[in-house]
């Protein structure tokens, strides 16, 4: 029976041999599946951001633009799991997958009742973007100097330059900014945006900061807006961090008037650097 597309949860096939992804479509609808299943690159990667998949099949050996693989390219630009399908007996390469942002991998030959069961296996995953802690009364607007991070429009600006960002890198940012001067580890990260189910490698939290930053850096090269902090975690850079003090200084919100020794503002201004 052909699922209902509207309800049903939708995986987008990116496949290059014919005849796997025939059965591999027809195995997926059988189980309940939307499937898309374009035939090239181009139409995989338009399909990534119109059909929204919940979860991307890709042949490893599947290469887009600029003849970058196309599962590099999907990691980057998608919210839902990526399963990656590699050659057979490349034990090592799916290690190297799993570690670099993949939420599953096998290798061929693999079945489509197979796939299909993975497919369900990580859709049981509590992976949605989750607000634990909401309040209605909290700011829907963060500006630290250059860095605004508007959650009611889902924007990111630096420097005046809008910075176009997944929901999952998105949601980094934010719990990020939510405490700026606190180092935030992958575990709070993980727990946060993926949820207190997730299974699998910390190492995805790398990759998807990994992934904004390199927009920040398109934005605007001279600001570093997240700092690792070696064997830690993360936290907003103190660059981010002095030019949002300057700012609030500039806007008189850290008084160092007549009426305040000049001497005690200095103080409160070196504690502020802090980390």
């Amino acid at each position: 029976m052909e699922p209902n597309s509207q309800f049903a949860p939708r995986v987008l096939l990116a496949i290059d041999d014919l005849r796997m992804r025939r059965t591999n479509e027809a195995g997926l609808r059988s189980a309940g599946f939307a499937v898309s299943a374009p035939s090239d690159a181009d139409a995989v990667a338009v399909l990534a951001e119109s059909f929204s998949p919940d979860v991307v099949v890709v042949d490893t050996d599947m290469h887009g633009a600029n003849d970058r693989p196309l599962y590099l390219q999907l990691r980057d630009d998608i919210d839902g799991y990526l399963l990656c399908i590699d050659a057979a007996g490349r034990d090592r390469a799916r290690v190297e997958l799993l570690r670099g942002g993949a939420d599953d991998a096998v290798s061929v030959p693999v079945t489509p009742d197979e796939i299909a069961a993975r497919c369900h296996a990580l859709m049981r995953r509590p992976r949605e973007v989750r607000k634990t802690d909401w309040d209605p009364a909290q700011q829907s607007i963060i500006t630290l100097g250059p860095l605004v991070v508007d959650t009611g429009r889902h924007e990111i600006r630096l420097a005046g330059e809008e910075v176009q960002a997944t929901r999952i890198e998105f949601s980094l940012l934010e719990h990020l900014c939510r405490r700026p001067t606190e180092v935030a580890s992958r575990s709070d990260l993980l727990e946060s945006v993926w949820g207190p189910n997730w299974v699998g490698d910390t190492h995805v939290v790398d990759v998807h900061l990994s992934n904004l930053r390199r927009k920040l850096d398109h934005a605007d090269d001279s600001l570093r807006v997240v700092h690792t902090v070696r064997g830690v975690g993360f936290r907003i850079s103190n660059e981010i961090l002095d030019a949002a003090e300057a700012a609030a200084a500039a806007q008189g919100h850290l008084p160092a008037g007549d009426d305040e020794p000049a001497d005690l503002a200095n103080d409160e201004l070196a504690d502020a650097d802090v980390r």
